[in-house]
């Protein structure tokens, strides 16, 4: 292929008042077959240009999504992180609310709790007071003089009567015969002066 330094430095044979045709013919087919190949390269490499542009732009309307979608997706992420701590913030403060609920529902019930223990204990003071005096008014009553066997009687209906009580109702009985006995007496008395 010829050079363009080639073609510039070309000399032709002058010949008379000319040049050699011979000589010009021969140089204009080296040029004409270096033209049409130069031609056919600069078409190829314009055709691989313009597949090279469209990929190019392919490729960069490919980045141009890649960077809308990176884009999309940190403005996303973001979104979305500040969402979690948004609802993290209030699950903390939520679980929060409902431990204090719980806390002082608890103190509450211990509260309650404490109270029914210090009445119970209160409530079983009073009953050991109660228990200690009724069980002291027992002892008592075992120790008196109406517990003893030796004076106690059982009266007619099987219950203990004390030995005074009886020795009193019998001295009743026995004024009550004598009585009677005096009254009948009096009644023979009267009825045997009449028989006379």
């Amino acid at each position: 292929m010829l050079t363009p330094v080639e073609i510039q430095n070309k000399a032709f044979k002058v010949l008379g008042l000319g040049y050699d045709k011979k000589d010009v013919d021969s140089f204009l087919e080296d040029v004409v077959d270096s033209y049409e190949e130069v031609y056919r390269d600069k078409v190829e490499l314009e055709d691989k240009v313009s597949e090279l542009e469209e990929a190019l732009n392919h490729y960069r309307a490919i980045e141009k999504t890649m960077q809308k979608a990176l884009i999309l997706a940190e403005k996303t992420a973001e979104e979305t992180k500040a969402n979690a701590i948004e609802n993290a913030r209030q699950i903390e403060n939520d679980a929060v609310t409902k431990s204090q609920i719980i806390l002082s529902d608890a103190r509450r019930e211990l509260e309650k709790i404490n109270q029914q223990i210090i009445n119970m204990n209160q409530t079983f003071e009073t009953y050991k007071i109660n228990f200690k005096n009724l069980a002291n008014a027992q002892i008592e009553l075992i120790n008196s003089e109406s517990f003893n066997i030796s004076a106690s009687l059982l009266n007619a209906d099987g219950i203990a009567v004390p030995k005074k009580f009886y020795d009193k109702k019998e001295e009743r009985n026995a004024n009550a015969a004598k009585k009677e006995k005096k009254s009948d007496e009096d009644i023979e008395f009267i009825g045997g002066e009449t028989d006379k």
